[in-house]
């Protein structure tokens, strides 16, 4: 039945089992308009939207008689970022959802059955302590491991430490491009772009590439429309014609899987028609290095040793005529040529880009990106030489692809030989959730010297095929699905394990793989008066307590201070929220000064950090987190898997020259969408009403080569499983891909779950690079047909 907001706030007691949902729910008239007498009994509490959707969005909420009743954007210092959406507003009934755990539970039938009775927390924490214990004692703590959905606040930041457990927060997810990107600039977390969005308007050219960022990033469209307006010519690259492309200047379709292809090809055109910054290049970047010809390698002072400002890498210096440490004074270096050091044959980076480019032609990029050869060229133009420029992509489409890493590289050089980083209007990087702005550090909760968690062995997929240690999981979130291709492997694994425990406030996949599972309040929910505080978009954000917890739920610090009571542990931690935030105060960084918690709260929770006014823009003065303080284009460890300058690789599975192709001829992505974070909101039901269901939108022309219709159930398959869902046919799609929006739950597809078949292949080679391999979600192979 669908629940409109209207009917929803008209529901009294009766009205709740009108509509289908669990009268021990709500209490008598939860919901009801107050009369004028009844005011008075209204407070008003103020947080902050924890998903990671990035918006961050700061509420205020009228409480009335325990309940919470309404949800409005609070106040910021900045205006601009007063805003809520659609998933900010669903909150109010999501709270009350009938998918709520109530009260803790315990398997009594197979994991994956679901089956579960009602225990009392006393039992349920005891027999975590208890299995916890004898695990650490007979195993040791790394055979322990925490699994954090990135939306969990309050990350259990204390047990991990406390066992000497593993952590994990979604390895293997989002660093797919970063790992190219970051090899370059230095360490900049999920490879964001080094300006903030606000900067935009002093951009002349954006280029989204594979970046929807009308659909996942709302509440940053603001900036998007204030840079059109501004005179920035907007750009979509995308196979698909997305919200943000329907709004851009251009929308430019392309291959999926071939992104660093284009990119590639755009580099050989810059060099081709000399618009890259000659000074920028030999003042700010590795440009002018010299590589050994013999082993690829960089030279050094010492080559036996690791290269950096204590030994540096050597250059040509024009002045003196010979190679001499790129940070000597007096040294004037040349950006190409080739030498002879010592009996070594070597050449600058630069000369290495330009012979690595001449296989890479704009025809060559045209082949592979399906994009006309006109088209790529006029791109290229506008991204060089109309002044300063983004090249921004986003995480749920050219990422998650077993070459992302080469895309990432490749972005990482144009930025650099049009001297569009550490420029204002200028960036590289993922250019979503308003990733980059002014920050501040914060202090910190210190345990004793012996308390140190066991750092992660490897990527969490590898956990279900490497020997390792682990044999339990306390799964916080949805991790269990969401965090893993190929669900089928990830359930032989959950199956082996000793101990599975899920913390959440809602019944999610996750949980029926659960031994046992511990009902979680909300982010609106707390014993405490303050719950959590956090630096975002250039302001301190303070969470307050809106509601008690509701049925028999704790909040995530009540849980882990509870737990570690029964460990024997609670002592080590803060005994509130507020002292723990307290000390995370306790910081030295000025950009903290005259913040306390007692501001906070007479501010309404929101303080901007004492930063300058203007947008924060990265690497201004030009040094970088590299060894070298420079911005680093080549990469010498992997010289042996020919990457130390991007090469083009191909998709691991789903391209045209993969045999597999044949026999699976669709390409399938999991994409991004403005209804859901992921796997949260899939029981939105105020939401669900517009976002009516998983649909998998497939072209007219392959859909008619199929004998499909639309709305007719399907089944998606290849060798790892299959899952069925109703079909939506959509021009929108080029012809050979198929989408499927992320984060459906099992009970909400006709069959399956979209994870049975999605890809799981490591790329080897990145076990070298920042954040290990990327999990190829949309680098996947599938069928269709009509069930």
């Amino acid at each position: 039945m669908n629940i409109s907001r209207r009917n929803f706030i008209k529901a009294g007691a009766t009205g709740t089992a009108a509509l289908g949902l669990s009268g021990s729910l709500f209490s008598k008239n939860w919901f009801q308009t107050a009369a004028a007498k009844e005011e008075s009994k209204e407070k008003l509490a103020f947080t902050y939207h924890t998903t990671n959707c990035g918006g961050r969005c700061a509420f205020q909420c009228t409480v009335r008689e325990g309940k919470l009743v309404k949800i409005v954007p609070n106040n910021w210092t900045d205006k601009r970022f007063s805003t809520v959406c659609l998933k900010g507003l669903s909150e109010l009934e999501r709270i009350y959802s009938p998918d709520r755990l109530q009260t803790p539970l315990k398997r009594v039938g197979e994991r994956g059955e679901g089956k579960f009775v009602p225990i009392s927390w006393d039992e349920a924490l005891t027999t975590i302590a208890n299995k916890l214990k004898e695990l650490k004692s007979k195993h040791g703590g790394d055979s322990i491991l925490f699994s954090c959905s990135s939306t969990v606040e309050y990350g259990y930041p204390f047990l991990p430490s406390l066992l000497g457990a593993q952590f994990a927060i979604e390895s293997g997810i989002d660093i797919g491009l970063a790992n190219g990107l970051e090899e370059c600039i230095g360490g900049q977390a999920y490879g964001y772009v080094q300006n903030e969005t606000s900067d935009w308007v002093n951009s002349r050219t954006i280029i989204y590439l594979g970046c929807n960022i009308l659909e996942t990033t709302l509440t940053d469209s603001k900036f998007f429309f204030k840079a059109k307006d501004a005179g920035a010519k907007i750009i979509v690259i995308d196979p698909t014609y997305t919200t943000t492309a329907s709004k851009a200047n251009q929308w430019i379709g392309i291959k999926p899987g071939t992104d660093a292809a284009l990119l590639l090809g755009m580099i050989s055109l810059i060099l081709e028609n000399n618009w890259y910054q000659q000074d920028y290049l030999v003042q700010n970047t590795s440009a002018p290095f010299l590589v050994r010809e013999d082993n690829q390698q960089l030279l050094k002072v010492n080559d036996a040793a690791e290269g950096g400002e204590k030994n540096p890498y050597l250059v040509w210096d024009t002045n003196s005529g010979s190679a001499r440490p790129f940070n000597a004074a007096g040294v004037k270096a040349q950006l190409e040529g080739k030498f002879t050091v010592n009996g070594i044959k070597v050449k600058t980076v630069f000369t290495s880009l330009k012979e690595n480019q001449k296989q890479y032609t704009v025809k060559w990029a045209s082949e592979k990106t399906e994009i006309p050869e006109e088209i790529i060229y006029g791109l290229t133009s506008d991204y060089a030489t109309r002044g300063p420029a983004v090249l921004g992509w986003g995480f749920g489409g050219g990422d998650k692809w077993a070459n992302s890493d080469v895309t990432g590289h490749a972005g990482a050089i144009l930025g650099a030989l049009t001297g569009n980083i550490g420029r204002v209007g200028g960036s590289v990087g993922n250019a979503l959730y308003h990733g980059t702005s002014w920050s501040a550090k914060l202090g910190t909760w210190e345990l004793p010297e012996q308390f140190k968690a066991t750092p992660l062995q490897m990527t969490t997929q590898d956990f279900r095929e490497k020997p390792n240690n682990v044999k339990a999981v306390i799964n916080i979130g949805n991790t269990l699905q969401q965090h893993f291709a190929n669900l089928s492997k990830t359930i032989d694994w959950i199956h082996t394990l000793d101990f599975v425990v899920t913390i959440d406030p809602f019944h999610n996949p996750s949980v029926n793989f659960s031994d046992i599972v511990l009902p979680a309040s909300t982010s609106f929910e707390s014993e405490y008066e303050i719950k959590n505080m956090q630096v975002n978009r250039s302001h301190v954000l303070l969470s307050q307590k809106v509601i008690e917890p509701f049925h028999k739920s704790k909040s995530d610090f009540q849980i882990e201070k509870e737990l570690a009571a029964k460990l024997g542990l609670d002592q080590y931690l803060p005994k509130t929220p507020e002292e723990y935030q307290r000390a995370r105060l306790n910081s030295d960084d000025p950009a903290l000064k005259g913040i306390t918690i007692e501001a906070l709260i007479k501010n309404n929770g929101i303080m901007r950090l004492n930063v300058p006014d203007e947008p924060y823009r990265g690497f201004m003065d030009q040094k970088y987190d590299t060894p070298s303080t420079k911005l680093e284009l080549y990469h010498e460890k992997m010289a042996e898997d020919h990457q130390a300058l991007p090469t083009f690789d191909e998709p691991g599975e789903a391209s045209s020259e993969n045999s597999l192709s044949k026999k699976y001829p669709l390409q399938f992505s999991q994409a991004h969408t403005k209804y859901r974070v992921h796997s949260q909101f899939t029981n939105a039901k105020w939401i669900n009403q517009i976002d009516q269901g998983p649909k998998l939108e497939i072209n007219p022309k392959d859909a008619k080569s199929r004998g499909i219709q639309n709305g007719e159930i399907v089944e998606v398959f290849n060798d790892r499983g299959s899952f069925k869902a109703h079909c939506k046919l959509t021009e929108a799609l080029r012809p050979g891909q198929i989408r499927l929006y992320e984060g459906w739950w099992t009970k909400h597809m006709v069959g399956g779950n979209l994870q049975n078949v999605t890809n799981d292949q490591f790329n080897p080679r990145q076990y070298k690079l920042r954040y290990g391999p990327v999990i190829p979600y949309n680098d996947t192979l599938v069928e269709v047909k009509k069930i």
